[in-house]
């Protein structure tokens, strides 16, 4: 018997569902039915070490015969369970006729987590330094009781299908956001026949190697911003030449950082904060996700820029502490050192305002990170008939509608959709609920996504008191 059908015998036992409420601890929770799995860790070894997964299924309202929509969570590093509830409220048409299933992907949430202290990143708090992020990585691997080289992306689609098949469902429609796109093509790949359909939302292309474009990408992200507010009445006349103040800006805090005392936003005791301008370029990435964030740049740019850096303090660290608890970091390196780490060096490196640290960073990084050789087709561009509905942000900050238009062109039975002013993730966004399930009932061919071009960039705030009415 082939191990790969050894480790399906071993997942033949139906799975026991019983109550439960999933969600983060200090975040939205909601009611659930949760099972546990087990697998070899490593698949080479079957009698080797075993972990157990997590997995929870938010039924359907009136029952469903229906192949159930696996929820794929993004990072690399988030959990399923944990991060589902917060967008939930998408996927109730959907529910009116499908189960979502939820599996923590190895190594997030309670499928042998793998977490230590946050390593310094893109959002760093210091100048980048290459020993102690090599330092740092090998103090968060030494720390964790896993063999690190087995929690990437074609374990956890092994575990997909393990968990498939004790569900005893003969397909599964796939939703896939950010880095779980990578997940949902490449259990595609693996498993064709095991697809209905997938939803891709904010595309990794694959065989694209993470790191090389962030910069570029940001930096398109926020000439989009630039733009708008130029061309927008109130916002230009409120911060003139915005593009070249945010460069002054720039250019000051890289000659020297800038303590503020603030109250903290969490003790509410005082603090000092100094911002550097990689925490600043940190924020600006992140905040260039959602465009209710992106409506608060201008403003926070402004007020820094004449001398009141108490609001960009705040919303720095803020951020900083929320990133903490955001992904499971040893399963992110698992998968970035495995998979892109390898192939930095031949990428073309196109950097903006973020520079070209994350790239540093992720090399240095990973030399002192457990990795192994992963097949060569994964590289390879997924080729399928199985419908598809690929999902953009117009103005993504990291996974732009480029991607989905590479990936479309190897899928013979897709619909790419640009949501109007929005950034990462579309899937909550205007009426896209109301077409996922649409997609999910009927395909491609009768879709009339017109309804999408109704949406909007969110106002930019004037003042504190937010955009002009």
């Amino acid at each position: 018997m082939s191990l790969a059908l050894a480790a399906l015998a071993l997942a033949a036992t139906p799975l026991n569902f019983e109550s439960c409420r999933i969600g983060a601890a200090d975040g939205i929770t909601m009611p659930a039915e949760c099972a546990t799995l087990e697998v070899a860790e490593n698949r080479a070894d079957p009698g080797g070490r075993r972990i157990t997964l997590s997995i929870a299924k938010v039924a359907a309202f009136r029952g469903s015969s229906l192949p159930p929509l696996v929820f794929i969570a993004g990072g690399p590093g988030q959990s399923a369970l944990e991060s589902f509830p917060q967008v939930a409220a998408a996927f109730r048409e959907v529910r009116k006729t499908r189960d979502i299933l939820l599996v923590d992907q190895r190594g997030t949430g309670g499928s042998n987590p793998l977490q230590c202290a946050p390593l310094q990143d893109a959002e760093m708090t210091m100048d980048f330094d290459a020993a102690q992020a090599r330092s740092e990585a090998a103090r968060c691997a030494e720390s964790l009781d896993a063999d690190l080289r087995f929690y990437t992306t074609l374990d956890a689609v092994q575990d997909l299908e393990e968990v498939r098949a004790a569900l005893g469902a003969e397909q599964l429609a796939l939703y896939g956001i950010s880095y779980g796109t990578r997940v949902a093509q490449e259990y595609l790949r693996r498993h064709p026949e095991r697809v209905e359909k997938i939803i891709l939302d904010g595309v990794v292309a694959a065989g694209e190697a993470l790191g090389p474009r962030i910069g570029a990408d940001a930096q398109a992200a926020l000439e989009i911003m630039f733009e708008r507010c130029a061309a927008d009445t109130e916002c230009a006349a409120r911060f003139p030449d915005l593009r070249r103040r945010f460069s002054a800006l720039r250019a000051r805090l890289e000659r020297k950082p800038v303590t503020v005392e603030i109250r903290d936003p969490f003790t509410f005791e005082t603090a000092k904060i100094t911002l550097n301008w990689l925490r600043v370029a940190g924020l600006l990435r992140m905040y260039s996700y959602l465009p209710e964030s992106v409506a608060l740049l201008p403003l926070l740019l402004h007020q820094a820029e004449t001398g009141d850096w108490q609001a960009l303090a705040g919303s720095v660290l803020t951020l900083e502490r929320q990133n903490e608890n955001l992904l499971y970091i040893g399963m992110h390196n698992s998968v970035v050192c495995s998979e892109d780490a390898p192939f930095l060096a031949a990428a073309t490196e196109e950097s903006g305002y973020l520079g070209t640290v994350m790239t540093e960073f992720i090399a240095a990084m990973c030399e002192a990170w457990p990795q192994r050789e992963l097949p060569k087709d994964m590289r390879e561009p997924v080729v399928s008939d199985v419908p598809a509905l690929l999902l953009s942000g117009e103005a993504d900050p990291v996974t732009p509608p480029r991607n989905a238009e590479q990936v479309a062109e190897h899928l013979g039975n897709s619909l790419h959709l640009v949501a109007p002013g929005q950034g990462h993730g579309v899937a909550w966004r205007g009426c896209a609920p109301r077409l996922v399930a649409e997609f999910l009932a009927d395909g491609i061919k009768e879709l009339d996504a017109s309804c999408l071009d109704e949406l909007r960039a969110y106002p930019f705030f004037i003042d504190a008191n937010g955009p002009t009415p």
